[in-house]
């Protein structure tokens, strides 16, 4: 009988183990083929969640606005119109303020990788957003400044929604948030991440429209 025990112990263990996703590096091919699944344009809402240095979080939405995914040529992800001026609530410096606050939309790209594929076909898949580039005039002068962009985005793509053409239908939510804000090596403010009462946070989500 404690034999008998100790084989159904073993078989189920193995069973367990057996059930455990494995992952394998991607080949180029493997990874063109999934590039060109996930391409396309992608309606959606900006919603924006911000903390002035107060008590309060404040949220704004932008709706209307599009996320571009591109095949392996440029393995990019494309914000379109992403409202910057909103950025003009959060910022000490008055003039830089004033400045953010007429300030148009603008697009920007984070490459995306692929991570492994699993037996079943599913990918993990993220990115991770780097800076936005940005130019505006107060003082009486130029100013080229950098918004660098926080917040490594990672999940799974499932096969069955990739072959019924709906790659994100499990991810609608897309996170990054403004790390800082630099005119050359020089930071001109920063922002912190743990969303604590009276720190300065500026988060953005991009929330796929639902078909």
């Amino acid at each position: 009988m404690r034999k008998l025990f100790f084989a159904l112990l073993a078989a189920l263990t193995f069973a367990a183990c057996s059930s455990d996703p494995v992952f394998h590096g991607m080949t180029t091919k493997q990874k063109e083929d999934y590039a060109k699944a996930i391409a396309g344009e992608y309606k959606g809402t900006y919603v924006i969640i911000y903390n002035d240095g107060g008590s309060d979080t404040k949220a704004v939405k932008k709706e209307g606005v599009q996320m571009t995914v591109t095949d392996l040529t440029m393995h990019s992800v494309c914000f379109h119109d992403y409202p910057v001026s909103l950025l003009s609530n959060v910022v000490v410096d008055r003039a830089l303020a004033e400045a953010l606050a007429g300030a148009p939309n603008v697009d920007f790209l984070v490459d995306y990788r692929f991570y492994n594929l699993q037996d079943t076909g599913d990918v993990n898949w993220g990115f991770e957003p780097a800076a936005i580039p940005l130019t505006l005039h107060y003082g009486g002068a130029d100013h080229h400044l950098v918004l660098k962009l926080n917040s490594q985005t990672y999940f799974l793509l499932s096969k069955a929604d990739l072959d019924a053409g709906k790659p994100f239908a499990n991810q609608s939510v897309f996170q990054f948030d403004v790390a800082g804000i630099y005119e050359g090596n020089t930071l001109l403010q920063d922002f912190d991440d743990s969303w604590q009462d009276n720190e300065f946070g500026y988060l953005t989500y991009f929330q796929l429209n639902e078909e």
